[in-house]
């Protein structure tokens, strides 16, 4: 296996285990939007049950703004893995790339290859073809 064919494997396994990581982010991202939409609910919920309960009234306050705060939290840790997915989606765009490029050198070193045997092959071919006419002559 020559070195190319090595950086070329390389590449590809390093494009797939970023693809992969990114895959991974977007389900956390999902994830965190669900226990977003879920907290809503449940606070909605809440207010509801505490219409009829007085105890639940003077609690309230305190649990929304418990879970008020647990919405920052849940809302930062989403944008963290936003911009670190971006910067992900850079590093495959980058990957891709250096994969692309590796791909094309291989591709015109086995072009130039092919060429110089078929020159080669043209080369023996007219040798032998003088050495037929000079045997004639």
């Amino acid at each position: 296996m020559s070195g190319l064919d090595q950086l070329l494997r390389l590449q590809r396994w390093t494009l797939d285990e970023k693809r992969r990581q990114a895959g991974e982010l977007e389900q956390l991202i999902d994830r965190l939007v669900k226990d977003i939409l879920a907290l809503e609910q449940q606070v909605a919920r809440e207010i509801e049950a505490a219409r009829a309960d007085i105890e639940m009234q003077r609690a309230l306050p305190n649990y929304r703004e418990a879970m008020k705060e647990r919405r920052k939290r849940l809302e930062k840790s989403m944008n963290d893995l936003r911009a670190e997915l971006a910067k992900l989606h850079d590093d495959i765009t980058e990957a891709f790339s250096d994969l692309k490029k590796t791909e094309q050198t291989m591709k015109n070193r086995e072009q130039r290859q092919k060429l110089a045997e078929r020159r080669r092959e043209q080369i023996i071919s007219d040798e032998i073809g003088l050495q037929l006419h000079r045997r004639k002559g």
